[in-house]
Order: structure tokens, then sequence, then C-alpha cells
């Protein structure tokens, strides 16, 4: 394989990237962390929505059973509603298929890994 030389950046490039915003991150005072049972929503040609829920089960005690539990309902709680164009939100979908397809590739070698090293 042959490595191509990259050229020398221009003083002019070089000057673009001193001038690069720094980005500070901060957390809003209303931040907070959920877990999500699963998400639905949508795109079309003027937004982008994915609203995140959390399943809630609901058991009851088993008539004429002791100490057995059946379900009596699932509550699902919407968290939260996130908006964005559709370019965002296609640019979002990517990011979490590269991060899906690394995590498969990780998950199928550890797979090949455990299987071929056990000795029985």
């Amino acid at each position: 394989m042959i490595k191509k030389k990259s050229k020398p950046k221009s003083k002019s490039a070089a000057k673009d990237e001193k001038k690069a915003p720094r980005i500070e991150v901060r957390e809003a005072s209303d931040f907070r962390a959920i877990y999500a049972s699963g998400v639905f929503g949508g795109l079309d040609p003027n937004d982008g929505r994915m609203i995140f829920f959390l399943d809630r089960i609901k058991p009851r005690m088993k008539k004429g059973e002791k100490n057995i539990m059946e379900l009596e309902k699932v509550n699902r709680e919407l968290q939260v509603e996130i908006h964005m164009s559709p370019n965002q939100f296609l640019s979002v979908a990517k990011w979490m298929n590269d991060h899906v397809q690394k995590a498969g590739k990780k998950i199928k070698a550890k797979k090949r890994e455990s299987s071929t090293s056990y000795i029985g």
C-alpha cells in the first residue's frame, strides 16, 4: 500500500484552524438523564420527531393463587419529545447506525473469542 503524502497546509488554512471557536459544554438547568423502553416518531419534509417512553408494568395478585402475580396493565409514560430538522434527524440516524455497526462487530468478535477459547 502506498501512502500519500499530505500537502502542507497553506498559511490561510492554518489561520482558519486557529480561529475555530472553542466549544464549551454545559448542562442546562433542567438537564436530566432518562431511561427509555422505546421510542416512536417520524420524519417529514419539515420536521423530525422522536418521543421516548418508559413502560412500567403494574402487576396484581392472581386470584385464588397465593404469592403469584400476573400482569394487570402496562403504563406507558412519555418521557421527552425531541424535534429537529430533517437533516439533523438523518445525521442522528447515521450516527446511531454507525454505533450499532461497531457494537455488532465487537459482539460478534467476543462470541467467536468465547466459543474458540473454551477447551472441554
